[in-house]
């Protein structure tokens, strides 16, 4: 019941606000349809049906090219994790594209577990911090049980890692700085971030994703930690409460309620091209007013998004004149995905 009314009370903030910032036609069916999840299975098994479409893969065929790609990228660091690990309870998830559950084959299964591996030894490639020593992925939302030993390995938290490696790797504003994500999905790597690296995070997100994520921070982080989702005026009427939490929950209308240069750095990943154009200009605008530090995209190089008419590439993204292009590289995980940051110069 509190969950179904923290969803309720995100949704009537949206409608009562300048409506760019409500869901774009492409999200509102895929809301829709992640809503009818949780309705089925329940937030604790968030991680077998609406995760499967914020940046988990479904990857069971050994031609696929994400497949052959993280197969080529374990054959040149080679090691035994595909090999040694395990895949327990994994019988059946949902995805969008089928009204009913899947049952995965035991090829599925067999097919999956190796990807995982696959996933992993790319990120241990790409994790010179070691953030894999100091989190693990959390049962909660009940994840595939891909296991080394007593570990889960996950797609979810092996990008995540690559992602912070990312962020720690920019010039520091702050020794503890204030990071804000649009688009978060379920806070995976809100969680990662903070298990791992000091900082405050805020995610800024719409329902039922900010719900999932509210509920996950709080059963991760615990409650102390996070600032719940609630409506206010100003600002400085929840400042001193918001400051003491680690991680901040709140739609994206609520961006214009921070001062400029509010942020230390301002990300979102597989968001933009899922929008309508004007909201894509709206956010690249914010990110630049919000941020005294830097802006890290990770988007599509190249994703046509038909129900709203947008078709951006890597080159639509372009900032103002006060930003120098500081990173920019193909996504070690996801080739079909660039990773740009931009600092501020002034």
């Amino acid at each position: 019941m509190a969950a179904i009314d923290a969803f309720n009370a995100m949704v009537e903030e949206l409608k009562a606000d300048d409506p760019i910032f409500l869901p774009s036609a492409f999200w509102q069916d895929l809301s829709a349809k992640n809503a009818r999840m949780l309705e089925i299975e329940g937030l604790a098994n968030f991680k077998r049906t609406v995760s499967q479409n914020y940046f988990n893969w479904f990857i069971t065929n050994p031609l696929h090219p994400l497949f052959r790609h993280a197969f080529k990228s374990w054959c040149r660091h080679p090691n035994l994790l595909p090999i040694v690990s395990r895949l327990k309870d994994a019988k059946h998830l949902r995805l969008t594209t089928s009204a009913d559950q899947i049952e995965l084959t035991r090829f599925q299964r067999h097919m999956y577990r190796l990807y995982v591996g696959f996933v992993w030894t790319i990120m241990i490639a790409h994790d010179p911090r070691r953030l894999r020593d100091k989190v693990t992925e959390p049962e909660v939302g009940n994840p595939f049980r891909v296991t080394v030993g007593d570990r889960i390995l996950s797609q979810d938290l092996a990008n995540s890692i690559i992602e912070c490696n990312l962020i720690a790797a920019l010039p520091k504003t702050s020794a503890s700085p204030r990071i804000a994500e649009v688009g978060a999905g379920y806070g995976r790597l809100a969680h990662t971030y903070l298990s791992s690296l000091p900082g405050q995070y805020f995610i800024f997100d719409i329902p039922p994703a900010l719900g999932i994520a509210q509920w996950y921070l709080e059963q991760t982080l615990g409650p102390d930690r996070v600032f719940r989702f609630r409506h206010f005026d100003r600002i400085e009427h929840v400042k001193d409460e918001m400051t003491r939490a680690s991680a901040v929950l709140l739609t994206p209308n609520q961006l214009r309620k921070f001062p400029d240069s509010y942020f230390d750095i301002m990300l979102t990943i597989s968001t933009l091209p899922e929008m309508r154009q004007d909201q894509v200009d709206l956010y690249l605008a914010e990110f630049q007013r919000l941020s005294r530090g830097h802006i890290f995209i990770k988007q599509w190089k190249s994703w046509k998004n038909p129900t709203d008419g947008t078709d951006l590439t890597a080159d639509s993204y372009r900032l103002g004149s006060n930003w120098r292009l500081v990173l920019d590289r193909t996504d070690a995980v996801i080739p079909f995905f660039f990773n740009r940051a931009w600092g501020r110069l002034d």
